[in-house]
């Protein structure tokens, strides 16, 4: 087994103020984990308001099985804290540092935030708004969830929405068009979603209606482009008088928020000094690009990640 340090960066709103550690204030440890306010000190205060560092050391056959552990716990952690400080905390795409205390190397994910690039509205956009004011059958309902899905951040809420958005879409008198949703989104979509007339709870929107979580990684489909492009493709299909959308836009429903890029790496202190701080990492990361770091290396051999 071998000891590895982890510092993982958690993106927050919430100012961490425990004070009860003299040597380190604006931090607490629980479940093995440290949690620290990014930058804080007496005479600034919090400097830095929108992060905390989370750190552990443990034990692992490797840093893979190390990593995992360590989110394992933090997937426990953050949801709770969550609900206890009433305000935006997330850390599934923020930057880590994974080091086997042992070495002068470690591995780090980098991540850093970056604008969105926007789609274009233009002739046939415009075309296709005034075509959809004319269609008074498609209920008002189904516009506000579907702009609420759109604007929403978080795979579990976008897809209840969409959700809501298709319901709204196909009832009649206050009833479920059954055939329309089939054509909508096929019927094998449509039983992925929705059961079956028999067994409605096998069906993800019963699932996530009744508590039963479900995230992206589940079963490695993405049902919210998947939903996505279904609508896109009916209206084009039965709405327009002819298509006046674009049915292959990547990296759909864009968002100004939440945008990231970065990479994966193996790094080694320039001076020899093996320590790794994740804050440190980022600032030199960040002030000179992920691939010209100034007080760190990249290590370019995959033999050194298979054995970390």
């Amino acid at each position: 087994m071998k000891t590895y340090r982890i510092e993982h960066k958690i993106l927050t709103i919430a100012h961490c103020a425990v004070m009860d550690k003299k040597e380190k204030p604006a931090s607490f440890e629980i479940e093995g984990i440290e949690f620290s306010h990014w930058d804080f000190n007496f005479r600034d205060g919090w400097k830095e308001a929108d992060a905390w560092l989370a750190t552990a050391e443990l034990e692992a056959l490797n840093f893979i099985d190390a990593i995992n552990a360590f989110k394992t716990k933090l997937t426990k952690l953050i949801p709770r804290i969550s609900l206890i400080c009433q305000s935006y905390i997330e850390f599934t795409r923020e930057p880590f540092i994974v080091h086997d205390v042992s070495r002068d190397l470690a591995f780090f994910e980098y991540s850093e935030d970056v604008k969105s690039g926007g789609l274009m509205f233009m002739e046939k956009e415009r075309e296709a708004l005034i075509e959809l004011l004319k269609h008074n059958e498609i209920p008002e309902h189904f516009y506000y969830y579907w702009n609420d899905a759109v604007n929403a951040s978080g795979y579990s809420a976008k897809l209840l929405l969409m959700f809501f958005a298709i319901e709204a879409l196909v009832k009649k008198d206050g009833q479920k068009n059954w055939v329309l949703i089939n054509n909508i989104l096929g019927e094998e979509l449509v039983k992925e979603l929705f059961g079956t007339k028999e067994q409605s709870n096998s069906g993800l929107r019963h699932r996530l209606v009744h508590g039963e979580y479900f995230g992206l990684q589940d079963n490695g489909k993405n049902y919210l482009e998947l939903i996505h492009k279904k609508i896109i493709v009916y209206f084009n299909a039965k709405i327009f008088s002819k298509p006046l959308l674009q049915e292959d836009v990547v990296s759909l429903q864009r968002h100004p928020f939440g945008n990231k890029h970065g990479g994966r790496c193996i790094v080694k202190r320039k001076d020899g000094v093996s320590l790794f701080p994740l804050k440190d990492l980022l600032d030199d990361f960040n002030e000179h690009g992920f691939g010209t770091p100034e007080r760190y290396e990249h290590v370019f051999d995959n033999s050194i990640a298979q054995g970390y």
